[in-house]
Parts: structure tokens; sequence; C-alpha cells
């Protein structure tokens, strides 16, 4: 009985973690952006509405346009999938790992790079972005944003 209910506690802690509801991915909406280096980077997520979040991002260096990618979060199957267009180009699907208050894992560890994207809040104006290779040691590129940046400095 015992083996019985620990199997249970975990299948209904996995579902919970990966299904999706409409307020989970609320915290993600806004516009950010920051500066690392000469790259100002620039994110901007429309809130949850209809099981879709819209986003796209935007790098400039020098006053150049560096780089972009068309993203949304679509819920598919009852759970989230993030939706990646680096350059406008083919779309690849990494479906939720794990979603959490302030916290989302998408996974595909059949991607080469990325196999990882993970977005975390460490406060209301805060927002960090990750992508990796799957390990917490590994190969990895991250950002961190402020809220409601209005426009990059001066070139």
């Amino acid at each position: 009985m015992k083996r019985l209910a620990t199997f249970f506690l975990a299948v209904s802690t996995t579902w919970m973690a990966t299904s999706a509801s409409a307020n989970d991915l609320d915290w993600l909406a806004g516009h950010w952006c920051g500066q690392r280096g000469k790259t100002f980077s620039e994110e901007t997520w429309m809130a949850p509405r209809g099981g879709l979040l819209i986003g796209m991002h935007r790098d400039t260096r020098d006053g150049r346009a560096a780089g972009f990618e068309f993203m949304r979060i679509a819920q598919q199957d009852g759970r989230w999938v993030l939706l990646a267009q680096p350059g406008g180009g083919a779309v690849t699907a990494f479906p939720a790992q794990s979603v959490a208050q302030d916290r989302v894992v998408f996974a595909n560890p059949a991607h080469d790079f990325p196999k990882r994207v993970i977005y975390s809040r460490s406060d209301a104006d805060t927002l960090h972005a990750r992508v990796d290779d799957g390990r917490d040691d590994g190969k990895a590129l991250e950002w961190t944003w402020r809220r409601d940046c209005d426009a990059p400095p001066s070139p």
C-alpha cells in the first residue's frame, strides 16, 4: 500500500508540474531588456490568452541589428510547449519539463543546442533566461533583463 501511495504521489506531482494552467506563465509577460558588453537585448512576451503567449527577441550591437527570434508558448496536449524560431527560421519545439511559480524549464534532448531553455524571475522586475546543453555545469548562455526599458543606450 505504501508503494502504491508513493507511486500516485510521484505521478500527480509530475502531472501538476507539466499540465498547463491559464495563469502558469503570466509572470513572463512584459518588455524585458538589458545590456551585456556591447549587445543590447530585449525580449517581449504577451500575456497568456487562449492558451498562447507570443514573444519576440531582438539583439542590437553598435546601433545595428545583430539577431532576432520569434517565439510562442502554446498549450499542446495539456502542457506548455515553447516553439522557437531563431532568425525566423524553422520551428523547434521544447515541451515544458517543469513549471513552477516564477520558473519554467523547457527541454528538447534531441535538439543540438540548446537542449534546455529556462526562464526564471527573481523579483517582479528581473527576468533570467538560460539556454544550455542540458547539464547544469555544461555549455550555457545566460541573460538577465529588467522590466520595461524604453530604449537602448545611445550608440
